[in-house]
């Protein structure tokens, strides 16, 4: 089979469901995806094992949103999510026996962004997957649907997009090894060490496990396996040492000098506490917690009884009057 021409802005794919259950909720309020645990006012989206596999693979995704929501059909819908230069959207139909069984249903997957990324996409979710995405289990009736719909690609088309783009991401990693092979080659080169020869068997050894990886599809092992050689070429690389910068020389000084620090003391000769005097450049502080002096004389209503109250208030005259009409009212009593 001839490999495809990947296109340089767009992927269409399309996808057999295998399995799909009521595991995610359309947000009512914003149309956005959300997980089963959704309590507001929400609308079941069957979401199946296409569509949970590819957002799974996304590095960084937005929150899905739905562009279609479903209805009485919950398993017809499409969302579009971002992840990064990415955008993915995904629409499911159904294209045998009405929609009445899973087997009935396919994802059209639409990619937008760069290639390279699209393929790794792509790469990862058909590892992920455990059936070949491009088999159908209908084939007539899934190539009467592609004909109908305008998707303007047949079976046979799409599955060589399929490989397609799994071949150019095959192709991005071998890259990889094979770069950081050379490196490795220049480095080990340039180091002269009686333990070169362990230290190249196991570098070769790492390099083996990533090919072992690339040839099963296995990304993150094949990732790993080069994180392990690019830790060691770290540790022996001599240009890989970092740079020290020198500080300043007027901001060094030794311990003595930082510990010793000129401040007034607090104490007098007896070891007394006496009141440090404010230099003319220092602010005096101020306590504005506590009274002032003219303050201290005024007694606060609440904490005194009306009489104490009413003496504080009245004037001389007004003290002198009262008790000239008590005299006069104890001797009417008399």
């Amino acid at each position: 089979m001839a490999e495809a021409t990947l296109d340089p802005a767009k992927s269409v794919l399309v996808a057999q469901v295998k399995q799909a259950e009521a595991s995610h909720r359309m947000d009512l309020s914003s149309a956005l995806l959300r997980s089963k645990h959704f309590n507001a006012p929400h609308k079941v989206v069957y979401l199946g094992n296409i569509a949970t596999t590819l957002l799974a693979q996304l590095p960084h995704p937005e929150t899905p949103e739905m562009e279609e929501a479903p209805g009485f059909n919950e398993q017809r819908w499409t969302l579009i999510t971002r992840s990064g230069d990415i955008t993915v959207r995904i629409a499911s139909r159904s294209y045998w026996a009405f929609g009445l069984f899973n087997s009935g249903y396919l994802n059209v997957i639409t990619l937008t962004g760069p290639v390279r990324e699209r393929a790794r996409i792509v790469f990862d979710t058909m590892s992920a997957l455990g059936h070949k995405a491009w088999e159908f289990s209908h084939p007539r009736s899934v190539q009467k649907w592609l004909s109908r719909h305008g998707v303007g690609q047949t079976t046979k088309e799409n599955e060589r997009q399929w490989l397609g783009h799994r071949n150019r991401a095959k192709a991005d990693l071998q890259e990889q090894i094979d770069r950081l092979q050379q490196r490795c080659d220049v480095v080990l080169d340039q180091v002269e060490d009686d333990e070169l020869d362990a230290l190249r068997d196991h570098i070769g050894h790492e390099l083996h496990m990533a090919q072992e990886a690339l040839h099963d599809e296995n990304a993150p092992g094949l990732e790993r396996a080069l994180a392990r050689v690019e830790a060691e070429l770290i540790a022996i690389d001599p240009g890989s040492s970092p740079i020290t910068i020198d500080a300043p020389a007027e901001i060094l000084g030794s311990p003595e000098e930082i510990l010793n620090v000129d401040e007034p003391s607090s104490t007098d000769e007896m070891g007394r506490i006496v009141p440090i005097e404010p230099s003319e450049d220092e602010v005096p502080f101020v306590d504005l917690t506590s009274p002032l002096p003219e303050e201290e004389g005024v007694i606060s209503p609440r904490r005194v009884d009306k009489g104490e109250v009413s003496r504080h208030k009245r004037s001389p005259w007004q003290r002198r009057r009262r008790r000239t009409t008590a005299v006069v009212f104890n001797k009417l009593l008399d």
